[in-house]
């Protein structure tokens, strides 16, 4: 591989960690050992391309393997995975022909890491410059996949034995369910007593529960995007969506994407939520500095926004042009 394609990977994803820290973002270990990495293969003029634990960190501590360098350490290759969109937008942003791609060797007694560089290209990822007059464009911080057993759960609707064993389950629920809350009910009116009239009414609330779980169920497989729960996203990264992409013949893929912007209004910070008005997107980015007012709709396949308020359209650099 040409050196300097190695150098113009090493320098995009330096300037990168770099930027995020301008930005006040939460780098995390994986940043600064990919910086460390970077600035070493920058020094040696892209001589150094093969990196262990102990070249990345300076505390001996941190070369422990449940240390929180050596975890990412371990996962150098799906960490880099899942923050490659945003570095990739980065590079073409910044005219970086190469991002860096990281393989991971667990053949020898100590894991290394071989540093090379891929073409930062990629379609589906705009410039700054082809973003459209009037829209925003939004940053996919973040994108995991989530694990297989849930792209099985999410075709239920797209095959047809998966949707009879769902059936049968439901029913079968529904079935126990409905045996339980009656005998609590005839249980409560023959020899009413605390116990048995707080069984019912518990009945009934884990009944309210589930219905409104197959309601958001359903909605997901026909909508595909919904927010995701808190223990699917980040620390750092306070709202995700979940969007369900088909997959041919086989089981859909679910991701889990973190994405923001930057308000044109106001250049606060835009972040994925539900709506807080009657509208037609399932998801919205709404304004930190200005949530009620400044809100975009959110395309996971364009990764555009449009306004999708009058004082946002009103404030818009190009309100003349309408977007739903």
């Amino acid at each position: 591989m040409e050196k300097q394609s190695l150098i113009t990977a090493a320098r995009c994803a330096k300037e990168w960690v770099d930027e995020l820290y301008k930005k006040k973002k939460r780098p995390e270990a994986f940043h600064k050992m990919l910086k460390e990495m970077s600035q070493q293969v920058l020094d040696s003029e892209a001589e150094t391309l093969v990196f262990t634990l102990t070249d990345l960190v300076d505390k001996t501590e941190k070369v422990e393997s449940n240390s929180a360098y050596g975890k990412a350490f371990s996962k150098s290759e799906e960490k880099l995975e899942r923050f490659s969109d945003a570095l990739r937008q980065y590079a073409i942003d910044n005219d970086f022909d190469f991002i860096p791609a990281i393989k991971m060797d667990k053949s020898q007694r100590i894991n290394v890491i071989h540093f090379s560089a891929v073409e930062s290209a990629l379609e589906g990822i705009r410039a700054a410059r082809e973003i459209p007059a009037g829209a925003i464009r939004y940053t996919f911080d973040e994108k995991h996949r989530l694990w297989r057993v849930f792209g099985f759960l999410s075709g239920m609707r797209l095959r047809t034995w998966p949707m009879v064993l769902a059936i049968v389950m439901i029913f079968t629920f529904a079935l126990g369910y409905l045996v339980v809350a009656v005998l609590l009910l005839l249980a409560s009116i023959s020899a009413p007593s605390l116990n048995t009239l707080l069984g019912f009414v518990a009945s009934l609330f884990v009944g309210y529960i589930v219905l409104r779980l197959l309601r958001s169920y359903d909605r997901f497989t026909t909508t595909r995007i919904t927010l995701a729960h808190d223990v699917l996203a980040s620390i750092s990264a306070p709202q995700s969506v979940v969007v369900m992409k088909p997959n041919g013949d086989e089981d859909p893929t679910l991701e889990v994407i973190t994405a923001s912007a930057t308000c044109p209004i106001c250049e606060g910070e835009i972040r994925l939520r539900k709506p807080h008005f009657k509208c037609s997107h399932e998801v919205i980015g709404a304004c930190r500095n200005n949530p009620t007012e400044h809100c975009f709709s959110f395309d996971h396949v364009t990764r555009l926004g449009w306004p999708i308020t009058e004082a946002a359209r009103r404030h818009s650099p190009s309100s003349s042009v309408g977007h739903g």
